[in-house]
């Protein structure tokens, strides 16, 4: 009898221990989430307009989570707090959520926080990233001048660059300009100069007169910080001061009355250039010029006066009546010799 009592207290002690030794087990078996494959998209993030760019956010949560939340914030900002679409069916999986970054957020480093919790405990995890402002530039109150300007004196070209920032319209500092010169006649477009703004943005570079033609700046921008931009273009003419001689030659060069054939009582364009002699070269020569018309079988009839710009170039017109011959005349000046062009024929239907 006392033997059967032994065996059967000996009995209820070991399954006392079995039972406390699988809650051990099992407590010693329960973990923490795990945070894994964390990643942003686009990153950087790169605001370049006014439109809002979406960010998407996303990372694995491994074991089972009975909290899990996200936040973002800029460094030294406050923390904004991600709307996270959970994985179906279960706790583990792929966790997402969005943000859309505009103009009012702050460029420069962010940091994505994530927390998932369990009885057991909490699992932090961060990626950093970036975020960057882009902004729209413009180069306003361009000008080049004098205009006209006397062939190798100075031609001041400037303007001002501002910035379409978070301040509003402002002046960019310290930035590189490029000053850009396209001879007339040419499609070539060549940097001549270039300075550096001010602290309101303004730039100012002295070139010398050479050739008549357009004038432009350019600012190339910064990568990540602005957007380049180009001014309009800025004609000047260039001339050479009357010859100091009384008896330098003169000419009148490319004439070309057009269209041709021509329809009766039709405009037609009457185009060319008086050049002079000056300094052992052809230059430009400023003075009016007169147009002829010579029907067939007919005598050469005054039809009008017309002027050279400073480049020596004159563009007019006249009304086709008949078919014939057209020329320009220079007729001289007290330090220039008289010119003619060549005939030009136009039929007229």
């Amino acid at each position: 009898m006392l033997k059967r009592i032994s065996a059967v207290i000996l009995a209820a002690a070991v399954a006392s221990v079995g039972l406390v030794t699988g809650t051990a087990a099992n407590a010693s078996t329960a973990e923490k989430p795990t945070v894994s494959d964390i990643t942003i998209n686009p990153s950087p993030v790169v605001v370049t307009s006014r439109d809002k760019v979406t960010a998407t956010f996303s990372f694995v949560v491994g074991k089972e989570a009975d909290k899990v939340e996200a936040s973002i914030a800029p460094r030294h900002g406050h923390a904004r707090a991600l709307t996270l679409t959970a994985p179906t069916g279960t706790p583990d999986g792929k966790y997402t959520g969005t943000f859309s970054f505009g103009r009012g957020e702050s460029a420069g480093d962010w940091k994505l926080s994530i927390k998932a919790g369990n009885e057991t405990g909490t699992t932090e995890a961060s990626k950093d990233f970036k975020v960057i402002q882009v902004w729209s530039t413009d180069i306003v109150r361009f000008g080049a001048g004098p205009e006209p300007a006397k062939f190798g004196h100075a031609l001041t070209v400037s303007g001002r660059l501002v910035i379409h920032g978070s301040k509003g319209h402002d002046g960019l500092k310290n930035q590189r300009v490029k000053i850009l010169f396209k001879e007339k006649g040419s499609w070539r477009w060549k940097t001549v100069a270039w300075d550096r703004t001010n602290w309101r943005g303004d730039f100012s570079v002295r070139v010398k007169a050479l050739k008549s033609g357009w004038w432009k700046a350019e600012y190339d921008g910064v990568k990540g910080f602005t957007h380049g931009s180009s001014s309009d273009s800025d004609q000047v003419t260039v001339f050479r001061p009357r010859p100091p001689k009384h008896d330098a030659a003169s000419r009148l060069v490319d004439f070309n009355a057009s269209p041709e054939p021509v329809k009766k009582g039709k405009k037609l364009s009457l185009t060319g250039e008086l050049q002079t002699w000056d300094h052992g070269r052809w230059d430009g020569y400023k003075s009016k010029v007169s147009v002829w018309f010579k029907a067939k079988s007919g005598k050469w009839v005054y039809v009008k006066t017309a002027w050279t710009d400073g480049s020596g170039e004159f563009s007019t017109t006249a009304t086709a009546k008949a078919s014939g011959d057209w020329k320009v005349v220079f007729a001289g000046d007290k330090d220039t010799k008289p010119s003619s062009s060549k005939s030009d024929w136009v039929l007229v239907k």
